[in-house]
């Protein structure tokens, strides 16, 4: 089975805040592969304290023409650094390259004394 990443790779979120869906397209050959289990594994070597709402893996099924997209939220850790979320059906697999970013500044951090 082939995997192609739809959308929500290279996305880039602030500490605490929720990433976008992830979507691939499931295919055996030519053919949609639909009604295929697909499970996202998060994969947080750097530490950064992302994970699903309610822990990895999320697993769903592909509809019939093979998009499948997560329903539970991926929530950004607190600490900054790369991701990654490995997808895997019936061996295919794809890669999302996933970021949290530093914390937004706010109007105290950049405010100047006079």
């Amino acid at each position: 089975m082939e995997l192609t990443l739809i959308a929500g790779d290279g996305q880039s979120v602030t500490p605490g805040a929720e990433f976008s869906s992830l979507s691939v397209h499931a295919a055996d050959g030519a053919d949609p592969a639909g009604g295929r289990m697909v499970s996202f594994f998060v994969d947080d070597p750097m530490g950064t304290g992302t994970d699903f709402h309610g822990g990895s893996p999320v697993r769903i099924t592909t509809a019939s023409d093979g998009t499948g997209t997560t329903d539970v939220p991926l929530l950004a850790g607190d600490a900054p650094g790369a991701v990654e979320v490995n997808v895997l059906a019936d061996g295919g697999r794809a890669v999302f390259h996933l970021t949290v970013g530093e914390p937004a500044a706010t109007d105290a951090d950049t405010s100047e004394t006079r």
